[in-house]
């Protein structure tokens, strides 16, 4: 088969390898590489001792990362303590020059990370990198036509040992270069044989910065994540998504979560709860370097070398580069796993802190006049999925910065990139299972995109092994809040799509499973339109949808509403079924109610109540709603062994707003619900006796009312009035003024 990639990259690496050489201060010897010291002048050169400058392999590949319009960040691994250096320039001639270098050791597996600085924007930059066992600087030597003189070792990589990673080896990508033949020994000059030993002893790759903030230039990425395995059944590369990526030469690739399998098995092993912390470190490690470069028993390649190699790459976590689904302030192993993939990718979102060197994960990056690409951290700083109302998924401090720089970016385009969906269900912002309570920051969130208002927001996510495109009205104003596109898997097994999260008002455009695929986003130069594409691995199309400026409308109504209501008539209208801070889908039934169509489940947890909980058309500012009333109807089957339920659980309805409740409980020998239709309303007043659970006084003050109203954030009604086996219906909910 044509491996296109080991053509493209021999075409280009093999281009002025001499003047590459030449222009660093590398030049040809008669057994290797020597370099120029920095800081010598050309009237005073020394020669580097060929034992100070043995080169040392570069051993699994490079990437360049975080690019910005100025600057961008190189990483790469030597294969033992070494200098790492980086020569780069924005032409194919390499006239103009620039060079980094960074010692590196066995504190960071030997990984290194340089900033390339005072970049052009928009710009197209090829970069080289090599290391040597001394800390020697290198220095450009623009226009100079021989080298110093000095004797060193062979510059090649042992054999066997640059499998995947040769650029201008004719041969097959997967196999590794013999020693260099002495001088001669062929009939061929030193430059010869040094311009075919520039695959072996420097990887190179090349990458585009972004456009200026204020440059109206058109914007396109792909994204994508789950590679390598899933539970004890992995699967194996090669991943053929990841090359299809790189043909489709994208500005930049999103690499979104699950980059590898930590609790999987693999040839570097699993991790586990059981595994020793000081042992975890190393699997890690192992689990990024065999992505990179694999056993040969297992894969001749991944293909991500080769992707890293043609465009930058901007690196989210998700829960598999840890231990599943954990939450980062209790996960024992949380630090492990965050230094193997600090160490492991290029990190530059702390401007305190040199590249690779901070544990903040989540930042935004700027392309261009239209586009500005929003990163998230959602393990790090997440509540732990135990019985809570009310969690944090992002943490207060990140919450803090998304919304301010969501509200702040004047781009036309805002696209976040969320590890998980925020309208699909998961472990994260909408979870239909138990153990959740993360919808609260979800309503905050998308509230402040309302309120600010935020335009033209797109979400991009990963993690849930299906690709789905979707858009939200969670207020059902009859206009989009934000759209939202999910891709996935590259390499993990794949499952059918299931239902979006219904309190967010979802319209689905697009729904796939049970396949690897990638997803693309193509902004226009004029800004106006935002296509999404959907792909699978071999790069057929799937599924596209252009997006304009005028489908989204984040601004809410400037008059609220006089009245709320849900009649069930057509369906379930967002309705979840809350207990103990999880959710669920009630079951909608199109007949029986009073009248028409109602809501209903059932229930067996032994006299602990559950409640039908309101989607987000009922929350956000409600303050308006003060003096006003809500009513409803339930009906309940059988009405024995009913119980009253604590307020401190909910009461018979709940307001919250954040850690604020207020709760109401109707009162009297006839107030469970009947097997009839039984109708209730209560006042939204302090003047009716709602207990408020976070206060010292034990009645809700106006003041209090007015504040949970301000800002509502859970409107539940009780469900379940009987201890055991317990079915209830709902019908009719009103929020009047």
């Amino acid at each position: 088969m044509t491996d296109t990639h080991a053509d493209m990259r021999a075409e280009t690496a093999t281009d002025n390898r001499r003047t590459f050489l030449q222009t660093i201060g590398l030049a040809a010897t008669a057994t290797g590489l020597v370099g120029t010291a920095a800081g010598e002048s050309d009237s005073d050169e020394s020669t580097i001792d060929g034992s100070d400058a043995d080169l040392v392999s570069i051993s699994h590949g490079v990437a360049v990362g975080d690019v910005t319009a100025t600057t961008a960040v190189v990483w790469a691994r030597a294969a033992d303590e070494a200098t790492i250096h980086v020569a780069y320039s924005p032409d194919q001639s390499f006239d103009r020059v620039g060079y980094e270098r960074t010692t590196v050791g066995a504190e960071t597996d030997t990984t290194g990370q340089l900033r390339l600085e005072g970049l052009e924007s928009n710009t197209r930059y090829r970069y080289h990198v090599w290391a040597t066992a001394s800390e020697t600087a290198y220095r450009p030597l623009n226009g100079r036509t021989d080298g110093p003189k000095g004797r060193g070792p062979g510059g090649s990589k042992e054999k066997g040992k640059g499998k995947g990673k040769g650029k201008g080896n004719d041969d097959h990508l997967g196999k590794g270069r013999g020693p260099e033949k002495r001088p001669n020994e062929d009939g061929r000059g030193n430059d010869d044989r040094i311009a075919d030993a520039i695959p072996d002893a420097v990887e190179s790759g090349t990458f585009v910065t972004a456009p200026a903030p204020d440059d109206e230039a058109a914007v396109s990425f792909a994204w994508s994540g789950d590679t390598w395995g899933y539970g004890d059944d992995p699967v194996e590369p090669p991943f053929p998504g990841l090359r299809t990526i790189a043909e489709r030469d994208p500005d930049f690739f999103l690499y979104h979560g699950d980059t590898i399998y930590a609790d999987a098995l693999t040839p570097a092993g699993k991790v586990t709860e059981d595994t020793p912390i000081d042992e975890a470190l190393e699997i890690y490690r192992g689990k990024y370097k065999e992505m990179r470069d694999p056993p040969a028993e297992v894969a001749e390649r991944t293909n991500l070398l080769e992707l890293l190699e043609t465009t930058s790459v901007y690196t989210v976590w998700d829960d598999h580069e840890v231990i599943n689904n954990f939450a980062g302030p209790i996960e024992p192993l949380m630090p492990e796993g965050r230094r193997a993939f600090r160490e492991y990718w290029p990190l530059d979102r702390d401007d305190d802190a040199d590249p690779g060197e901070s544990n903040r994960f989540y930042d935004s990056f700027r392309w261009g006049k239209h586009v500005e690409l929003f990163l998230l951290d959602t393990r790090q700083y997440r509540d732990p999925n135990v019985d809570l109302d009310s969690k944090t998924l992002l943490g207060r401090e990140q919450l803090e910065w998304l919304k301010g720089a969501l509200a702040d970016s004047d781009a036309t385009w805002k696209l976040l990139a969320s590890p998980a969906p925020l309208g699909y269900p998961s472990d994260s912002w909408a979870t239909e299972a138990d153990r959740t309570g993360y919808e609260a920051e979800l309503l905050e969130v998308v509230e402040h995109v309302q309120t600010e208002p935020v335009s033209n927001l797109v979400v991009v996510a990963g993690d849930v092994h299906k690709s789905v495109v979707s858009a939200y009205d969670p207020d059902d104003d009859g206009e989009f809040e934000f759209f939202e596109a999910v891709a996935g898997p590259l390499g993990a097994p794949a499952g059918e799509p299931d239902d979006l999260y219904p309190a967010l008002n979802p319209t689905e455009f697009f729904a796939k499973g049970e396949y690897r695929n990638f997803a693309t986003v193509d902004v226009a130069e004029s800004g106006e339109t935002l296509t999404i594409g959907i792909y699978d691995e071999h790069g057929t199309e799937q599924f596209t949808k252009t997006v304009s400026t005028s489908d989204i409308d984040a601004a809410a109504d400037p008059e609220n509403p006089d009245r709320i209501e849900s009649t069930f008539d057509e369906d379930a209208e967002g309705w979840l079924v809350s207990q103990n801070g999880g959710s669920n889908r009630p079951v909608y039934h199109g007949t029986g109610g009073n009248p028409g169509g109602h809501i209903g489940d059932a229930e067996n947890e032994g006299g602990v109540a559950w409640y039908y909980q309101a989607p987000f058309e009922y929350l956000g500012d409600r303050e308006a709603f003060y003096g006003g009333t809500l009513s409803f109807d339930l009906r309940q089957e059988p009405t024995d062994q009913q119980f009253d339920a604590e307020p401190v659980e909910g009461g018979d309805v709940l307001l919250q707003s954040g850690d604020r409740k207020l709760v109401y409980e109707f009162r009297g020998a006839d107030d469970n619900p009947g097997e009839e239709w039984t109708s209730y309303e209560v006042a939204l007043s302090a003047d009716e006796t709602w207990i408020d659970l976070t206060s010292r006084e034990p009645l809700a003050t106006e003041e209090r009312f007015r504040e949970v109203l301000a800002d509502l954030e859970v409107l539940r009604i009780r469900g379940e009035y009987r201890s055991g086996d317990d079915t209830s219906y709902l019908d009719n909910v009103v929020l009047t003024k």
